[in-house]
């Protein structure tokens, strides 16, 4: 007999961390206000109260989904700075924006989806993961003052935002690679005119 979720007794880590890699893709495909606890519950194979005890509402599981995700894709993006040039920086970092959603496709469902837009703490909570990116960016800019340097990390985030809609929306036709190397020659492009 094959044990299901159910009958699998897990440590209570395990457990929270199995509920939320099923709701990264549960929400990818319904958005949030779509996707019930119910259904969180069944797609994990736990039961409503056992989800209750790890998330007091679906609410608070979006919340700590959408900062759990942001901050994965920032160190995704922190650790390919080992580079040796600025350039090469820039096109490392673009690699693993589009690396980090081709291996995980819902995560940009999460961070990028309509249900960010609909709920005030959601927004909030997109643009304190824009705003670590940005603070990320402006410590690898160089020399410019800090508020340049916010105010260009704002375009790159906006440039990353667009080409990663089109890319998804496109169904990845093309490469990560690819999009990292367009993103890359046309922020270089921009920043270098601006030396």
């Amino acid at each position: 007999m094959i044990a299901t979720a159910t009958q699998t007794r897990l440590p209570a880590a395990e457990r929270r961390r199995q509920i939320l890699d099923v709701a990264l893709e549960v929400f990818a495909r319904h958005g949030y206000h779509d996707t019930s606890m119910n259904a969180l519950a069944s797609e994990a194979g736990v039961t409503k109260p056992v989800l209750d005890q790890h998330f007091a509402s679906k609410h608070d599981l979006f919340e700590v989904l959408l900062a759990e995700t942001g901050d994965a894709l920032l160190r995704a993006i922190e650790s390919a700075e080992v580079e040796d040039s600025p350039r090469r920086r820039v096109e490392a970092g673009f690699r693993a924006f589009f690396r980090f959603f081709e291996d995980r496709p819902a995560a940009f469902g999460v961070l990028y989806g309509s249900s960010v837009a609909t709920d005030p703490e959601f927004r909030r909570d997109a643009r304190q993961v824009r705003d670590s990116f940005s603070e990320y960016l402006t410590r690898i800019m160089g020399d410019m003052s800090h508020e340049d340097a916010l105010a260009m990390a704002a375009g790159i985030n906006g440039l990353s935002e667009g080409m990663i809609r089109h890319w998804m929306h496109l169904g990845r036709v093309r490469s990560a690679d690819d999009m990292a190397a367009l993103a890359a020659r046309l922020a270089w492009g921009g920043l270098e005119s601006l030396a």
